[in-house]
This record gives structure tokens, C-alpha cells and sequence, in this order.
């Protein structure tokens, strides 16, 4: 079968697939009003149980407690060279969590773990669910400034780090809150042991490996579940041209977007074992959408810590059946797969984090077509932190490739203006006016998904919430429409970003805000994506200079230089990762605006950023080793 062929045929059973969903529409008694939340066409086709879930008030680990009774003995976590099998995660959690607690670790205490995605890092939530505490995954590059800043707004009793050098602990233990560093070394990450002996030497740090006898010296008492009200987790917004919003979930929260996406997919259903997550565990996708569903759907979870141009093929050699990924990890895929690779275990890849056109999920299938797979499904998915990064979904329900898959079973869907400010909170909420089916706006959610609150920022809270028909609305930030059968179509987004290799996410809009705060001399900027072999994309800065200031390679070096240290942004400092700083600079006399709303013409740099090349766009940063 001829690509051309491949794509006709899939589009044929989409539509068969469709127009069944449509015939099953037009028979429902009930007649639309033409406004997506008052028809709730999404729901159609479900039960009085699924629109109206009832969310049991508990903690996570009890949830999955309950879950896994009957496969206790299944594999759980395919961690590089770790494997474990339910039975064995939550009692390395159970474990944990005696530990953890036997350091001074209480309820409502929130722990930072700027820990790789590996099998430590959900064992530790799991450890901390269960005693109440909250945890909060940080990445894993984050400089020792940010750790500490992190530390103090939190309060952490512990720091669990990941391969820390002792002058960087000494100095996080001196300016911070933290009793105890818990540091897991590199080079024991695939061993699930922590019996080591413990001998407190008064050192500032703990091997995470020596907890097991740490542990001992707990009472272990039965657990009593925690509090579906009970917060559980801090994830992070985007953080496209500032500082990041912390969102605080509850149990309540992150179990809800679980029975939604499961009603709404029937995930009982979907056949296959394993599960990959590509995404870092610091982002909502990777975290929940990805590991926690996995587990809950008594899956194998295959972790991806080393994910990146080197590695592409021993994950997938791991025989992963569903593929949580992106963009830039479908590229990846057909990049670096062998020619002759088999990928007919692959029944879905599911994209996060960031869109895949109609154009670039042809290519898709026709790559899996070749290397032995008719039957993929490619989809996208659609969320927020705000959302527990679950906001629709294209598994389980008739597959519209041009959508961001159907709205949640058990959550509202709205569509309102997208000129209304988001700085400031809607006041009249009863004043706003609806758009209809296929009129674009910004897409608003509500459900028991919704997010508490940002921490520390009531008035942020209050501008992306509000209450109408007496249901609390999230304001997504994603613009689109929804169609007469429930599916989101995105069409913008309020920020710029890209995803690289290694499945970090770059807003590009944040790198211009601090290098004109880096550098007095940088008076306009714009910074474009540039495509590279390795790193899928790079970043490139256009800078103006003032009048007099001479345009120099060594000035270039400078200007980054200085970018890559800490910047003081409003009495807070605020750090670019390595893979953040732009990796070319050329100097312009004026950034191209597009006309009328004096906007950077981003599309016109991108194409002169990839047409100047490496020769003329002096490289002045080489990629550290990740």
C-alpha cells in the first residue's frame, strides 16, 4: 500500500467510525440549542453514572491499593534497567513513607524533588501521598539557586536530589529550611535496595539507598487514607514570558481527571499491557496523564529518564503499547529508528504538550505503515496543569484527526470571547456570552478536575476562575471551537514554545523577557526556533544594539554570558536552563514587525534564522551532555 493509499484508507474509516457517532446523535430526542455546555454533546452515548461520577474522597495510594488487588503480582514500572511489579512499588512506597517520616516529614508538609523520571521519583510520591505530605517535582537541571528558592517558598522539611555534589548540599542546607538532603546517586538509580546501612555521621546529606534502615526505626501503624480534599501534588504552568504559576491538586482533583478520561475512554477496553512515558515527570502529561493513568489502568509503565536522540530505539525495544509523546518524539521516532523496525506493537501514540497537524499525522502513519503497523491510532490530547493536564481525549472514541480528541465525560466544556483580559478576574460572569458550536474562542473547563489554586497568588486564582451556572470555569488560555459532537479543535495558543529531544519545553517569549533583563545593551530582541540534527531545535536571538555600540562576536559571548547567569527580576532571581540560552545571536539594526499591531514577524526570522545557517550565525554555545 502506497502512502497516498494509507492516508485515503484511514480517512475512510475515520469517517465510517464518525458518521457513526453522528447517526447516534441525529436519533437522541434531545434538540441542541447550538451552545456546547447547555447540549453537553459529548456525554451523549454515556450513562447517568458517567456524566455524574461520584469521586470517592481518598488518597492516591489507597486508590491504587484498591486497583491492583487482583494483579498485585503484574509488572508495574520498566525503569531502564528496574523493574517492579505492583506488589513491590507499594511496598518500596509503604517503606518510604516510614522513612520519610522517621526524618520529620508531617502532613501538609510540601517536599521538593528535582528528580530525573525514574522509578524513585513516583515511588516518593506514592511514600509521601500516603503520609499527607505534598509532593512537588522540580526539573532536574534546575541551578542550586533555583533548588533553594524553591525550598524556602515551600518550607521543605527534606530535599530529595538526584546526583548532587557535596559543596552544592552544604550551601542548600546553609540558605535553606531543609533538616535533611536525601540524595539519590546516579549510579545506583536501577536498584530498587535501600537496605544499605545508615550511620549518621552528622553529614548534611542521606544515599536514598540507606532509607530501608532509616525506615526501621518508624512504628509502622496501619494507614488511614488521607482526604480527597487533601492537596497532593504542586505541578507548573507553563511559565511562557514570566516566573511559573505553582497549581496545587488535591487527590480529589487528580482522581477525577482519571475517572473522567476513563469514562470517557473506556479504558477497560483498550487492549495492550505496557504503556511509554517520553515526558518529564515535572510536567502535568508526564506525571499524570502519562504514569498515574498508566498505573491506575494496571498497565506497565515504561520510563524514559535517558529519553533522547541516543536512546530511541532501546525504549521502544521495551515493546511499549501505547506511546504518551509529542511532536518532537514522533520525529525522534523517524529519525533514529531503524529502517527494517518493527513497530506493530504500537496501537496508540498519543500527543501532549504540543499539536500535531493533520499534515505531519499523515507522515506519521505513513512511517508506521513502513515499518510494519496498519493499525496505529495518532491522536492529540488537550490540558493543563489547571486541568491535571487532562482536558480531552482522542482514545477510545471515534478518531477526528483534526481535533484535540472529545471533551471529558463528568466535565462542562465552554467557548468564550478570546479578547477578554486574563489579568484581571471576570466580575460578571452571568454577563458572558457563549459562543456556539465552531466559533472560535478560549476554551473553559469545569469539573472536579479543576485545580485548587495557584500557591501564594489568590488574585492569579481569581483571574483564571470563574463560576457560572454554578460551576466552576477554568480558563484554558487555548483557543479553538467545539464541534456538534463534543471535540476540541485548538487553533492558537498564547504562547511560543517548542519541544526538543529531550521532551523539555522551551517559551521562547521567556528567553526574550530576560535577555533585555540581562543585558542594558540588548534594547529589542526576538528569539526563533532553529531546527537541529540532534537536538530537533535550537535557539536563535536577533538583537537591536544601541546607537554606538559596536556589533562583535566577543560582544555576542557577552551578552550570554550574562544571560546564563541568575537575573534579578523583581527581588527574585530567575535562571535560563543550559538548553534555554540561544544557542546562535545575530545583531539587526530593527526587529521585523508585523504590520498594524507592531508584533515581531516570528515567521519571517524563522525562515532567515534557517537560511543563515551555522557559517553566517556564529555558534556561540556547544550542547552540554544531558
Amino acid at each position: 500500500m502506497t502512502k497516498e493509499e494509507l492516508i485515503r484508507e484511514r480517512e475512510r474509516l475515520s469517517r465510517i467510525a464518525y458518521d457513526s457517532l453522528n447517526v447516534s446523535n441525529k436519533s437522541s430526542n434531545k434538540p441542541l440549542t447550538g451552545y456546547p455546555s447547555i447540549d453537553m454533546p459529548h456525554t451523549l452515548n454515556s450513562t447517568f453514572f458517567e456524566k455524574n461520577p461520584i469521586i470517592p474522597s481518598i488518597d492516591m495510594v489507597t486508590i491504587l491499593r484498591l486497583l491492583s488487588r487482583k494483579f498485585r503480582g503484574n509488572p508495574s514500572i520498566d525503569c531502564d534497567n528496574l523493574h517492579a511489579t505492583y506488589q513491590e512499588l507499594l511496598d518500596d512506597a509503604h517503606t518510604l513513607s516510614l522513612a520519610y517520616r522517621e526524618l520529620g516529614v508531617s502532613k501538609k508538609d510540601i517536599v521538593t524533588l528535582p528528580l530525573p523520571s525514574n522509578y524513585q521519583a513516583i515511588a516518593s510520591f506514592l511514600a509521601l501521598n500516603e503520609i499527607g505530605a505534598i509532593t512537588t517535582f522540580v526539573d532536574t537541571f534546575s541551578s542550586k539557586e533555583e533548588i533553594i528558592e524553591f525550598l524556602n517558598e515551600y518550607e521543605s522539611p527534606i530535599l530529595v536530589g538526584y546526583d548532587m555534589n557535596d559543596e552544592d548540599i552544604k550551601d542548600i542546607v546553609k540558605k535553606s529550611h531543609v533538616k535533611n538532603v536525601i540524595n539519590l546517586s546516579r549510579q545506583l538509580t536501577d536498584s530498587r535496595d535501600i537496605s544499605a546501612d545508615y550511620r549518621n555521621t552528622n553529614s548534611d546529606v542521606i544515599d536514598f539507598h540507606t532509607l530501608g534502615s532509616i525506615a526501621k526505626h518508624q512504628r509502622d501503624l496501619p494507614h488511614l487514607p488521607n482526604k480527597g480534599s487533601d492537596d497532593a501534588l504542586i505541578l507548573y504552568t507553563s511559565g511562557s514570558t514570566g516566573k511559573s504559576k505553582a497549581v496545587v491538586l488535591t487527590n480529589k482533583n487528580i482522581l477525577a481527571a482519571q475517572m473522567y478520561a476513563g469514562n470517557t475512554s473506556h479504558t477497560e477496553n483498550i487492549t495492550g499491557k505496557k504503556t511509554m512515558t517520553c515526558v518529564p515527570l515535572r510536567y502535568p502529561y508526564g506525571m499524570v496523564t502519562s504514569l498515574l493513568t498508566s498505573l491506575l489502568w494496571g498497565k506497565e509503565a515504561i520510563m524514559t529518564p535517558g529519553w533522547d536522540t541516543n536512546t530511541v530505539s532501546y525504549y521502544y525495544s521495551k515493546g511499549g503499547n501505547i506511546i504518551f509523546g509529542s511532536p518532537a518524539v514522533l520525529e525522534l521516532t523517524e529519525r533514529f529508528l531503524p529502517k527494517d523496525y518493527d513497530l506493530s506493537h504500537v496501537s496508540h501514540f498519543i500527543s501532549g504538550g504540543d499539536f500535531l497537524t493533520l499534515e505531519r499525522a499523515a507522515r506519521g502513519y505513513s512511517f508506521f505503515h513502513e515499518h510494519g503497523n496498519d493499525t496505529v491510532e495518532i491522536g492529540n490530547g488537550c490540558g493543563n496543569a489547571e486541568t491535571v493536564s487532562i482536558g480531552s481525549t482522542p482514545v477510545g472514541v471515534p478518531l477526528k484527526q483534526s481535533t484535540a480528541g472529545k471533551m471529558l465525560v463528568g466535565s462542562t466544556a465552554m467557548i468564550i470571547d478570546k479578547d477578554i483580559s486574563d489579568e484581571e478576574p471576570i466580575v460578571r460572569p452571568e454577563l458572558l456570552k457563549e459562543k456556539k458550536y465552531n466559533e472560535i474562542g478560549e476554551l473553559c473547563i469545569a469539573g472536579d478536575h479543576v485545580f485548587k489554586e495557584y500557591f501564594g497568588e489568590p488574585y492569579k486564582t481569581q483571574c483564571a476562575k470563574f463560576v457560572k451556572d454554578g460551576k466552576v470555569f477554568f480558563r484554558t488560555g487555548t483557543l479553538g471551537f467545539i464541534d456538534k459532537d463534543g471535540y476540541f479543535t485548538p487553533t492558537d495558543r498564547k504562547s511560543r514554545f517548542y519541544i526538543r529531544s529531550t521532551g523539555h519545553k522551551v517559551y521562547m517569549d521567556k528567553i526574550q523577557r530576560l535577555l533585555v533583563k540581562a543585558d542594558e545593551r540588548v534594547l529589542d530582541t526576538a528569539v526563533v526556533k532553529v531546527p537541529n540534527e540532534n537536538e530537533l531545535y535550537v535557539n536563535a536571538a536577533y538583537i537591536v544594539l544601541p546607537e554606538g555600540v559596536e556589533p562583535t562576536d566577543e560582544l555576542k559571548a557577552e551578552i550570554l554570558e550574562h544571560l546564563s547567569a541568575p537575573i534579578l527580576v523583581n527581588g527574585a532571581f530567575e535562571q535560563l536552563k543550559e538548553y534555554e540560552i540561544p544557542r546562535y545571536v545575530e545583531f539587526v539594526e530593527e526587529i521585523p514587525k508585523l504590520p498594524g499591531i507592531e508584533k515581531p514577524n516570528y515567521q519571517l526570522l524563522e525562515e532567515q534564522a534557517q537560511s543563515l545557517g551555522e557559517k553566517q550565525m556564529v555558534l556561540l554555545r556547544k550542547p552540554k551532555v544531558n
